[in-house]
């Protein structure tokens, strides 16, 4: 199913790095109380360390699927919406919050 709207994407150099921000209309299993009404997760994820990486389509106004797996390396792969292929040696949590997002 897809439930991920990638809303920007930094590549830099330094690092080198991938930034990423996006919308999930997955939450989390037990939310905290604060969010209420919230239907939506924003994150933003900082991908260090990059070694390669691939962007094939970027589509707005749509949805895609991610997964991010790690076998001694992260590789993260999105489709559908916006196809991005990377692998990077380590991942940082930004930001993560709830929002309400109209349907």
């Amino acid at each position: 199913m897809s439930s991920v709207e990638i809303t920007k994407a930094e590549i830099s150099r330094d690092g080198p790095s991938l930034h990423l921000h996006f919308i999930s209309t997955r939450l989390p299993y037990r939310p905290p109380v604060k969010w209420g009404a919230f239907n939506a997760v924003y994150f933003e994820l900082a991908f260090e360390g990059v070694e390669s990486i691939s962007v094939r389509k970027f589509q707005s106004h749509d949805r895609s699927s991610q997964n991010v797996g790690h076998a001694g390396k992260i590789l993260l792969t999105c489709e559908e919406a916006f196809r991005l292929s990377m692998t990077c040696q380590f991942m940082r949590t930004i930001k993560i919050s709830g929002l309400l997002q109209s349907q």
